[in-house]
């Protein structure tokens, strides 16, 4: 299983509510240009999206539309579905990492899901990769900084190994 984790764009602070923040305009170049990385990435690998998991807060949404876009600024090849994109509450910045291990056990073993981009914040995104790497991984997830993590046994999740990290 191959799973890119990648934390939002930057985004400003004035909103009402955390949930409300938007991305700058330098945060939506930032997620254009990590979508045109990752669309290469993915065309070099051979490899496609079989799911897309985004928190529901905006600034995770507009990082989203944002490398939806840049990836389709590479190329016109499809590397997902509407159907496979899906909006979770458990990937917020209060999220849990073990809930987040079990839904991609589950996803793996039950759903035969092979390659996942999940969209989210600090601190979820460090705490993932780190549990996944047993610890053995840290990256400093600046915002739009995509960590491409591979799971050598996915009865083990946490037997991952990071593979690399892009920086916008």
């Amino acid at each position: 299983m191959n799973i890119w984790i990648m934390r939002h764009s930057e985004a400003g602070f004035n909103a009402q509510t955390d949930q409300q923040r938007s991305l700058t305009n330098k945060g939506h170049d930032m997620a254009f240009s990590q979508g045109k990385w990752l669309a290469t990435r993915l065309q070099s690998q051979q490899v496609k999206l079989d799911k897309v998991i985004v928190s529901p807060y905006l600034r995770a949404q507009q990082t989203f539309s944002e490398v939806f876009a840049g990836m389709q600024a590479v190329t016109s090849q499809s590397f997902f579905g509407n159907e496979q994109v899906e909006n979770w509450q458990g990937i917020t910045p209060s999220g849990d990492v073990d809930d987040v291990i079990d839904y991609l056990e589950f996803l793996y073993t039950e759903q035969n899901i092979q390659n996942v981009l999940i969209i989210s914040h600090l601190p979820l995104v460090f705490d993932l990769v780190s549990t996944l790497t047993h610890n053995k991984a840290h990256v400093h997830f600046y915002p739009a900084v995509i960590a491409e993590v591979n799971v050598l046994d996915v009865e083990n999740l946490e037997s991952s190994t990071l593979i690399d990290t892009k920086h916008p």
